[in-house]
């Protein structure tokens, strides 16, 4: 009797979920007109340092199709939370997109070894659809 019971109920759950309804407005199964922005290609940057620290990361521009903007994140470990740091607009044209991030707006760019990840995101009337991350990004700041 146990054993019909633990194959009862995950088959009873699983077929239950086969049922249910889709009704995220960005879901991209639920409706064809949406469209999961790209993951986030190409990354490279450039450090300069002096009074005044900063770094500069460009990416591979996506397409306007599936792409309004960009979300960079920085953290201070690779599998430590990423936090967002600032948006980018995606600027048609453009074959590589640019984030500076310095000292000069944000005292928390010091010496020291981070990582960045950009995604792209698109937006539509039910909300802001992120996609995927790009990969970690390590960036070193060294001492002056």
């Amino acid at each position: 009797m146990k054993k019909l019971f633990l194959f009862a109920v995950p088959l009873l759950v699983v077929l239950a979920a086969c049922g249910i309804q889709r009704d995220n407005p960005l879901d991209p199964n639920y409706s064809s007109d949406i469209i999961v922005p790209a993951q986030v290609t190409g990354v490279q940057d450039q450090v300069v340092t002096g009074i005044t620290p900063y770094v500069v990361l460009s990416w591979n521009s996506n397409s306007p199709y599936n792409t309004d903007g960009y979300y960079v994140y920085r953290s201070l470990g690779y599998y430590n939370s990423f936090a967002i740091v600032d948006t980018v607009w995606h600027v048609d044209g453009e074959s590589r997109q640019t984030f500076i991030h310095s000292a000069a707006n944000d005292y928390t760019v010091v010496p020291g070894d981070y990582y960045y990840r950009i995604s792209a995101f698109k937006d539509y009337d039910a909300g802001r659809l992120e996609g995927r991350p790009s990969s970690n990004y390590f960036v070193r700041i060294p001492d002056q």
